[in-house]
C-alpha cells in the first residue's frame, strides 16, 4: 500500500518523484526447526530515477519490525545463533523496475538486500543479511502521469553543512548469552559536502561511553577504559529531507581487550524534522556481523 507524491512541495523533498507507504513481507528460511519464519511490517520511501513511457526505475529503502517465530534457546534450539528475540528490526534496500500495462496494472520486478537483527538488545545476535528477488503486480487506484518539473525547482546547495549530535543505545554486557542491557551514550560532530543534487561525502568524529563494556571490565578485571572514539569517513545520499549515510569508522581509542576490531562500518538513516533538527538511527557492523543499533538526535548547520 503506497501513495505517489506529485506536488511541487513533495518533489522538492528529493528533487524527484517518489512514493511512500507500508509493505508486508513473509520469509520462510527453509529450516523450520532452527530458523522458522519471519513476518515483516515495513515503512518505505521509494524515489524514482526514471519514468519514461511505461517504465519506472526506483530505489526503495525500507525500515520496520519483524516477528520471528523460532528463536535461540539454550536447551531446545542452541543452533540458532542468528535470532534471539521474537521482535527484531528489519532493514532493506531494493532496486525496482516497474512496467505499466495500462493505467490500472503494473508489473514490478525487484532485487532486494535484507537485514534482520535485534540491534544488540539480546545475545546471541549475529543477525541475517540476505538477498532476494521478487515479482508482483501493482494495482493502481488513481493513476497520475509523471511529467518533468520546471528547471527552477532543481537547484540545490553546493555549500558545506556541519552537524552536531548525540546518540544512545542499550547493549548486553555478555556478547554470547542473554544478559541485562546497559546504556551506551555518545556524541558526534562532522561535515557534509554535496557532490550533486542527491549525493555527497562526509567526515567526522564520534565519542561514546559504554556501560556494558564497563561491566565486562569489572567482571574480567581488565585494564581497559569504557570510552571509545573514532574518526568517520563516508558517502551519503541526500534525498530532500532524508539522509542515507554509509561510513567507515577508524578507532582512535577503544577497550582493546573487549573490542579487537580497529575499524567498523556505520549505516545511518536521518530525517530532517524542521529547520535544523534531525532525528535518525544507525547500525554499527564489523564485516558481515551486525553489532548494535542506536537512536540519534542531530543539529545541522548550513
Amino acid at each position: 500500500m503506497s501513495s505517489l507524491k506529485t506536488s511541487d512541495k513533495a518533489w522538492k523533498t528529493c528533487f524527484c518523484y517518489g512514493r511512500t507507504g507500508f509493505s508486508f513481507a513473509y520469509f520462510n528460511y527453509a529450516n523450520p526447526d532452527v530458523l522458522g519464519n519471519s513476518y515483516n511490517l515495513n515503512y518505505f520511501v521509494e524515489p524514482y530515477f526514471t519514468y519514461k513511457g511505461p517504465l519506472k526505475l526506483s530505489l526503495r529503502g525500507s525500515i520496520g519490525a519483524t516477528y520471528l517465530d523460532t528463536i535461540f534457546d539454550e536447551e531446545s534450539n542452541p543452533e540458532n545463533v542468528l535470532f534471539s528475540t521474537h521482535l527484531s528490526f528489519y532493514l532493506a534496500l531494493s532496486l525496482n523496475l516497474n512496467y505499466h500495462f495500462n493505467d490500472k496494472y503494473a508489473l514490478n520486478l525487484s532485487a532486494n538486500y535484507n537485514h534482520i537483527s535485534n540491534g544488540g538488545q539480546k545475545q546471541p545476535n549475529k543477525g541475517m543479511n540476505f538477498p532476494t528477488l521478487s515479482i508482483g503486480i501493482d494495482r493502481i487506484i488513481d493513476y497520475t502521469p509523471l511529467r518533468p518539473k520546471p528547471e527552477e525547482l532543481k537547484n540545490y546547495s553546493r555549500k558545506w553543512s556541519y552537524y552536531f549530535g548525540a546518540f544512545a543505545s542499550l547493549r548486553s554486557a555478555d556478547r554470547e548469552a542473554e544478559s541485562t542491557n546497559h546504556p551506551l551514550i555518545g556524541v558526534m560532530a562532522g561535515a557534509l559536502k554535496p557532490l550533486s543534487g542527491i549525493n555527497g561525502f562526509n567526515f567526522g568524529a564520534e565519542l561514546w561511553y559504554d556501560w556494558s563494556d564497563r561491566k565486562q571490565v569489572q567482571q574480567r578485571e581488565l585494564d581497559d577504559s569504557s570510552f571509545s572514539s573514532a574518526i568517520t569517513l563516508g558517502h551519503h545520499f541526500l534525498v530532500g529531507d532524508f539522509y542515507f549515510l554509509q561510513q567507515f569508522g577508524i578507532y582512535t581509542t577503544r577497550p582493546e581487550n573487549i573490542q579487537s576490531n580497529w575499524m567498523y562500518q556505520r549505516y545511518s538513516f536521518w530525517y530532517r524534522l524542521a529547520n535544523r533538527w534531525t532525528i535518525g538511527a544507525s547500525l554499527i557492523a564489523y564485516g558481515r556481523r551486525a553489532d548494535h543499533m542506536d537512536g540519534r538526535l542531530i543539529y545541522i548547520i548550513k
